[in-house]
């Protein structure tokens, strides 16, 4: 009897020391695990993709470095540059705003730092001819950055209607819009699930908005 009445006490010690151990785990790092386990899952769905559209391999690049970004703790947006005649990728980027703290580091931006401060002398010829892709739909700051460092076409995986600039191309002020005529900015020929997958993962850090809101508000 009073072995059988141990062991009941036991048990409900050992329940109630579970029970407590779980509401001392913060949720902001209940919710982390729970993104890095997603993001995992999302990485291991673009492993296993096979490419099937004419810009699925480049899709695949720019995923890599959102997903990258993402478990670095900054927003999940990567870009890429390619050479149009070999179809190599050149250059890789990704969103470093929060990771570093860099206010002007959009994926876009740490791309085209990174190219222009290696080809100095002649970026923007180069540029004319290589292709800068990134999985989220540019902002107005990387739309205006990229329009100025002489790239021709730009495409994006998914579209950001609440900050992207590119569905808004119309309204740029006229300067930018006589600057960039003839160009190309448009969504990416690429698979509908890794367009969906580009978007899922800058929505899981899409929260970070806050971070960027005055404390005053």
């Amino acid at each position: 009897m009073i072995r059988k009445l141990f062991i009941k006490t036991a048990s409900l010690l050992y329940i109630c020391i579970l029970l407590v151990l779980a509401g001392c785990v913060p949720q902001a790092a209940r919710d982390n695990t729970e993104i890095l386990q997603q993001l995992n899952e999302l990485e291991e769905r673009v492993k296993n993709f096979i490419p099937s559209r004419e810009h699925d391999v480049f899709a695949i690049a720019v995923i890599n470095e959102a997903i990258s970004a993402a478990k670095n703790g900054t927003f999940g947006v990567g870009a890429i540059l390619v050479d149009n005649e070999t179809n190599e990728i050149l250059y890789r980027g990704q969103n470093r705003v929060f990771s570093e703290f860099r206010s002007d580091l959009h994926a876009e931006m740490d791309l085209l730092n990174t190219f222009e401060i290696q080809n100095k002398s002649n970026s923007r010829d180069l540029l004319r001819n290589i292709t800068l892709f990134s999985s989220l739909e540019s902002c107005p700051m990387c739309l205006c950055r990229i329009i100025t460092s002489g790239v021709q076409e730009v495409y994006h995986l998914a579209d950001d209607f609440g900050g992207g600039m590119v569905h808004l191309y119309d309204q740029l002020p006229p300067v930018w819009k006589d600057i960039s005529e003839g160009r190309t900015f448009k969504q990416a020929e690429c698979s509908e699930e890794l367009s969906e997958i580009a978007e899922k993962v800058f929505l899981l850090t899409a929260d970070l908005d806050n971070k960027l809101k005055s404390e005053d508000e």
